[in-house]
């Protein structure tokens, strides 16, 4: 089975950045426990726009990572804090340099 990359973009409500960088932190460090999961990343643009950027080793790895109970824990206030809907594509590696993960 082949890795998975997924990629997410999305806006934070407006005065809700430094809340919203606790939340995704407690959010890395749930998943970095998780088998499957290879690279995890959320990182802070202009403004209140966010992006996000992982790699996982298998379609079923992100199943098992999405009803993690310790993530579903902190989901909610993950939502609170958008201001619409995250934009998520997922994606099969062609080529890379770098991501060891993707090799």
């Amino acid at each position: 089975m082949s890795k998975v990359v997924m990629v997410a973009t999305f806006t934070c409500a407006d005065g809700k950045n430094d809340e919203m960088d606790e939340v995704l932190s407690k959010q890395v460090a749930v998943v970095s426990e998780l088998d499957g999961v290879e690279a995890y990343s959320y990182h802070r643009g202009e403004g209140n726009k966010y992006a996000f950027f992982a790699i996982f080793s298998s379609p079923e790895a992100i199943q098992a990572q999405g009803e993690a109970p310790a993530l579903q824990e902190i989901m909610p206030a993950f939502m609170e804090l958008l201001e619409g809907p995250p934009q998520m594509n997922m994606y099969s590696a062609v080529s890379s340099f770098g991501l060891p993960q993707l090799d």
